[in-house]
């Protein structure tokens, strides 16, 4: 699970009808709800919520395509033909196959993961312009700015070699003009001049970063771009009239923060209290698609 707690929920276009099954009847409203009825086929409800729900999925082009009464009920047209079609492989026990399933049930959990992580992580962490206020004045060393040098190599293995020469004595600059990927600051020995807290836009880069004292190295750091080493040649701290400017960012950071440590301390009370046996033999005879090639897009 990422920082960002970010679960994607994949919903199949035609799943919806079958979450609705047994809306029976040709009531103007869904029974037991309040979502008016916009057809009925072969007994089952087409609501307004359904209607919500695939536009949903729709361009904001197409969106607003559907202010044009024939457009709409062409688009109902189209839900009703999904519905049809659900109906008839159901007809057929399609939903018996072994695959389908399998494929819902794996729907079902992921559904049911982003729910228990909106309900129990995400709506529960609540940050206040005070808690960033009282973050920032303890924080305030790692606040500010920093200069900075890197190294930006394509390869985890190359990142670690060049660490490795690093610490055996060689010069930072002359490795950053011989190997960096960054032609802005390599010739420069892989200098980026001062950099605010504010201006790192990687969260990995800035963490690693700005927990550097002036003369150290970092380890191997991952971004989009490749892989960095970097080095602090000198730093500032924050200024009090520095938090209006950094407020919006702190909360932001704080939250994910808090809401990555009550991720983890579910999962480690969960597993706490289960019982659960691996098989490794059979874990590692299990054969995965292959890597892809490209080098990532810079």
């Amino acid at each position: 699970m990422s920082k960002k707690l970010k679960v994607a929920l994949a919903v199949c276009a035609a799943v919806f009808a079958l979450a609705a099954c047994a809306k029976k009847g040709g009531q103007t409203t869904a029974p037991g709800g309040n979502s008016p009825v916009l057809a009925v086929v072969n007994g089952t409800n087409i609501t307004a919520d359904d209607f919500k729900a695939e536009a949903a999925a729709l361009n904001p082009y197409a969106v607003s395509a559907l202010k044009d009464p024939k457009n709409r009920q062409k688009f109902l047209e189209n839900i009703e033909d999904k519905q049809l079609i659900v109906q008839k492989a159901l007809d057929m026990g399609m939903d018996k196959d072994a695959r389908i399933v399998s494929e819902l049930q794996r729907l079902k959990d992921t559904l049911l993961l982003g729910e228990f992580v909106k309900k129990e992580v995400l709506d529960k962490v609540n940050i206040t312009d005070q808690d960033a206020k009282t973050y920032f004045e303890q924080n305030k060393a790692n606040l500010g700015s920093v200069r900075i040098s890197h190294i930006l190599v394509p390869t985890e293995q190359e990142a670690g070699d060049i660490l490795a020469k690093l610490k055996a004595g060689q010069k930072f600059s002359a490795l950053a003009k011989q190997y960096s990927l960054d032609d802005k600051t390599k010739n420069k020995g892989g200098d980026l001049g001062w950099v605010t807290w504010a201006q790192f836009g990687s969260a990995s880069l800035k963490d690693a970063a700005f927990k550097l004292k002036p003369g150290e190295l970092s380890g191997i750091v991952q971004s989009q771009f490749g892989y960095h080493i970097m080095k602090v040649t000198d730093k500032k701290p924050a200024q009090e009239s520095d938090f209006a400017a950094i407020k919006d960012a702190l909360k932001e950071q704080i939250a994910e923060q808090k809401k990555e440590d009550l991720f983890k301390s579910y999962i480690k009370e969960l597993r706490a209290k289960a019982k659960i046996t691996q098989n490794l033999q059979n874990l590692g005879s299990v054969s995965l698609a292959p890597a892809p090639t490209e080098a990532p897009a810079q």
